[in-house]
């Protein structure tokens, strides 16, 4: 997708676009993520393709009590401290996925992220989203362990981990 850009959120313009393809739990977090981008406290990268949102990732980069960490455990909390920075959701239209979007929403997430000062970028992923998997080991992430969180009782959810150069 050549004519695709990555950029910083624009919350008046990109809402409405993006709650169109998003699941429901993002909507939700939509409406909270404006204060802590305010704040430095996260950023949140949009897919453009011609003026369109077609894709979107959010990364934590200090952990907050306003984002809706239901409960929060000490991954949570660990992975929003210090050098390390939380790749929360990344998603993608289903018209634009296999076409590199996801992967340079990826490559932007780390860039900011270290850019931030952050050194390690951390995130979950669901253990049967085999298409997820893929994208993240083809990109450098390195599989640290298998969990069932708090907050997906009986979901298994591998956790990546990868070291920004």
């Amino acid at each position: 997708m050549p004519d695709v850009t990555i950029r910083p959120i624009d919350f008046a313009r990109d809402a409405a676009p993006l709650q169109s393809f998003i699941e429901e739990r993002d909507r939700m977090r939509l409406m909270h993520l404006e204060p802590a981008v305010k704040d430095g406290d996260a950023f949140v990268l949009v897919a453009d393709d011609g003026g369109t949102p077609i894709g979107w990732a959010i990364v934590h980069t200090n952990y907050r009590d306003d984002q809706d960490w239901s409960p929060p455990d000490g991954d949570t909390v660990g992975f929003q401290s210090g050098e390390n920075a939380y790749l929360e959701n990344i998603a993608v239209t289903p018209r634009a996925r296999s076409n590199g979007v996801g992967r340079m929403l990826i490559e932007a997430a780390q860039t900011e992220a270290k850019r931030r000062g952050k050194k390690y970028l951390w995130l979950h992923t669901a253990e049967n989203n085999v298409m997820a998997h893929k994208l993240f080991e083809r990109e450098g992430w390195a599989h640290e362990r298998t969990v069932t969180p708090e907050w997906r009782p009986g979901s298994r959810t591998r956790i990546y981990k990868k070291v920004l150069a």
